[in-house]
């Protein structure tokens, strides 16, 4: 079969052969429209059919084909095959990568975020994990010999010609040590249009954002962890008429810039938090404000009061519904403020966002 191992392992599958006309490959996880297409396009375009296979079956295989990409083990240098797998979680549309290093003896595992959800990667044995582990420490500028201490960095690499930061987050547990790393692709930005299959939640979105900025209002967009809040925001922002009016970010880090907008980034250390920060920027004159998230009494009623002065706020809050997030937010107020900040959320509140 001509599938390509890259493919095989952006997929997760194993290819089973040619029948009666059709390519046999047995997935871990159900196959997309797009991904049927690309391993038909690799077989001459014959049609694609997924066949059950016991998933430890498959895992066998992928762990098996994962040794050819680090294959330059033998000279020492790691960093071609790392670099590879991170393209692969890029083209397979991952948000994060996740890995846990264990030191009962367990297999290591390359989990991808995909759509929200966590999906199994590369089978890795633990000393090719922990030299992942180390490789990513040492180019997010961290202290590689530090297994214990939380540490946060970035680095950049080259995909297709277009650059791709990622964000890498360790930190030590009970049982040995964990690292996420955020891929932050610049082309995963989607238009309003691309955010919904439904024309007429499409047409809502686009209509949101042609702002009467006089009146100003409150938008919020919420979900779990990984449901795409900080994508749909960034969408909304790109779609405003950043042009003629003035929009500031804060966001805890910076995910996603965008043009025309002044992003500010939260720093414990130095006491800038989202109420300090939220402080500041009101003393700017903007317009428009984005919060990436409502976390806090102070954050929500600085907000709120925002509001109240004609300004556009537009945040994200942790709540699995609609209601819930309404709830969620008014549940924050501190009681001196709780009369006024409900009132300002029934007549203010201009659309709620939710996603899972």
């Amino acid at each position: 079969m001509a599938i390509p191992l890259e493919l095989q392992r952006t997929l997760q599958l194993r290819p089973l052969g040619i029948s009666e006309g059709q390519v046999l490959v047995a997935p871990l996880y159900p196959l997309t429209v797009s991904e049927r297409n690309q391993i038909s396009a690799s077989e001459s375009g014959l049609p694609v059919v997924e066949l059950p296979l016991d998933r430890s079956e498959v895992m066998r295989y992928l762990r098996g084909i994962s040794a050819t990409l680090f294959s330059a083990q033998s000279s020492g240098d790691f960093s071609a095959g790392f670099t590879a797998s991170l393209l692969e979680a890029i083209e397979a549309q991952a948000s994060d990568l996740h890995i846990r290093l264990l030191t009962n003896g367990e297999p290591c595992h390359l989990r991808r975020r995909i759509h929200g959800y966590l999906q199994e990667a590369l089978p890795l044995d633990v000393a090719t994990a922990r030299r992942f582990v180390t490789w990513a420490k040492q180019k997010a500028g961290l202290d590689s010999s530090d297994h214990l201490r939380p540490q946060e960095g970035r680095f950049a690499l080259q995909a297709n010609g277009v650059t791709v930061e990622f964000r890498v987050s360790c930190s030590g547990q009970t049982d040995g040590e964990t690292m996420v790393i955020r891929l932050l692709d610049p082309r995963r930005r989607l238009s309003l249009k691309a955010l919904s299959s439904n024309a007429a939640l499409a047409a809502s979105l686009e209509a949101l954002v042609d702002l009467e900025t006089k009146q100003g209002g409150l938008v919020l967009v919420s979900g779990p962890t990984g449901a795409g809040k900080t994508t749909t925001l960034a969408a909304l922002t790109a779609a405003l008429p950043l042009d003629r009016l003035k929009a500031v970010a804060i966001e805890d880090p910076v995910e996603i810039r965008t043009t025309g907008v002044d992003h500010l980034e939260v720093d414990a250390e130095q006491n800038l938090g989202f109420a300090e920060l939220l402080r500041a920027v009101l003393r700017q004159d903007p317009d428009i404000i984005l919060i990436g998230e409502i976390r806090d009494a102070e954050t929500a009623e600085i907000a709120l009061r925002a509001v109240e002065t004609g300004h556009w706020v537009m945040a994200s809050v942790h709540a699995g519904s609609v209601l819930e997030t309404v709830y969620r937010l008014a549940s924050l107020l501190p009681p001196s403020y709780e009369a006024l900040g409900r009132v300002t959320l029934q007549t203010r509140l201009r659309a709620v966002i939710n996603q899972l």
